[in-house]
């Protein structure tokens, strides 16, 4: 992990903090909005925190999958980067099967729509790139949430109908 992605952790959890005071001074901190303060705030600084000094090599990039040639190129870092960013949207992907009651295309959507929406705006800020690969690792974490939190509550569902005791015929008579 780069140093700049440690710094984008700290932030998020310093914001996390600055905005969960408020809900909980107010009583109106419930674990549905604590859990989406918490994420928005580390989606927040790991797209446009640290502010970065240096300027990329590029403004935009709109070739497909072209993080396998940097990967090449540049080493393990590249890979690791889209890694992180589908592990970004999972949560996303989850809540918005588990409170949102979405299906995988709208939420696959959704994910995109966030994702577009983060990466216009980082046209707009100070040495940041537009990169397509973000859009397609972003929704696929998305789409990847969402089904992992579907294969949780199927999981969970059979376990616990599993654990239910079992009526005999007699007792039912």
């Amino acid at each position: 992990m780069t140093n700049a992605q440690l710094a984008s952790i700290q932030w998020g959890l310093f914001l996390s903090v600055v905005f969960l005071l408020p809900q909980l001074f107010f009583r109106q901190l419930t674990f549905r909005s604590a859990t989406i303060t918490v994420y928005a705030s580390m989606l927040f600084s790991a797209t446009f925190l640290p502010v970065q000094t240096v300027p990329p090599r590029q403004a935009v990039q709109l070739v497909p999958f072209q993080w396998i040639a940097d990967t090449f190129r540049d080493g393990q870092i590249a890979f690791d980067q889209m890694t992180l960013n589908v592990l970004l949207f999972v949560p996303l992907g989850a809540m918005l099967m588990f409170w949102g009651r979405r299906t995988i295309g709208q939420a696959a959507l959704i994910g995109y729509g966030v994702s577009l929406l983060i990466e216009g705006s980082q046209l707009m800020w100070a040495n940041r790139i537009f990169d397509v690969d973000d859009l397609i690792t972003n929704t696929t974490g998305t789409a990847l949430g969402w089904l992992g939190a579907l294969t949780a509550v199927k999981i969970y569902a059979r376990v616990r109908t599993a654990a239910l005791p079992q009526r005999s015929l007699a007792s039912v008579r």
